[in-house]
């Protein structure tokens, strides 16, 4: 191979190397946009669990329907921290009438299903969290590892520019645990979206 093909083939390689650089920035500011969006529709929808909950078992469920709805309310207050007021059950006189059976059990099923969304929505968010994390970090370390074979001043400039904005990326609330010093060793804080 003479000088000009060689020259050739290192500006190829540099460019090769840029494209590779600009495909894992992208991935990682998508990671934050997708997080972002799923997170916000996870945590209205977890809101809105919440708030069936509460008004279903506010409601004068008869004693074995209210045992059942408040054994597994208390179960997961306790798994999540929810603080002393959201664990207690409050008398709401709007909603007190003589239930049916039938009625009560009905009304204890739909705050039962309430916190079963609940609870799965910090589970997905917590997964969201795991996958789009582990992308950004993988999509990271590529771009960096990327940098040392682009070698053209022209590719070096540009390339140069996507990792400042990869370093900016990195410190983005909605992504920056991730990166934290040993963040894969380390067990994640509890979460809650209360």
């Amino acid at each position: 191979m003479n000088r000009a093909q060689t020259r050739k083939a290192l500006h190829k390689q540099s460019r090769a190397a840029l494209w590779t650089i600009q495909l894992a920035v992208t991935a990682v500011a998508d990671s934050i946009q997708q997080l972002k969006v799923l997170q916000d529709h996870a945590h209205r929808g977890h809101r809105a669990a919440l708030a069936t909950l509460r008004l279903a078992r506010h409601h004068s469920l008869n004693d074995c329907d209210l045992l059942r709805v408040e054994d597994a309310v208390g179960k997961f207050a306790r798994l999540t921290d929810w603080p002393a007021a959201m664990r207690a059950r409050s008398r709401h006189e709007h909603l007190e009438r003589p239930l049916s059976d039938t009625e009560s059990c009905q009304l204890a099923n739909l705050a039962g299903s309430a916190l079963l969304v609940a609870a799965g929505l910090l589970d997905i968010t917590e997964q969201f969290d795991a996958w789009y994390g582990g992308l950004a970090v993988t999509a990271a370390a590529v771009a960096r590892s990327a940098l040392a074979n682009v070698t053209s001043q022209g590719h070096r400039k540009r390339a140069d520019k996507l990792m400042l904005r990869l370093e900016e990326l990195c410190t983005h609330p909605h992504i920056a645990w991730a990166f934290a010093t040993n963040a894969r060793d380390q067990a994640q804080p509890m979460r809650t979206l209360h």
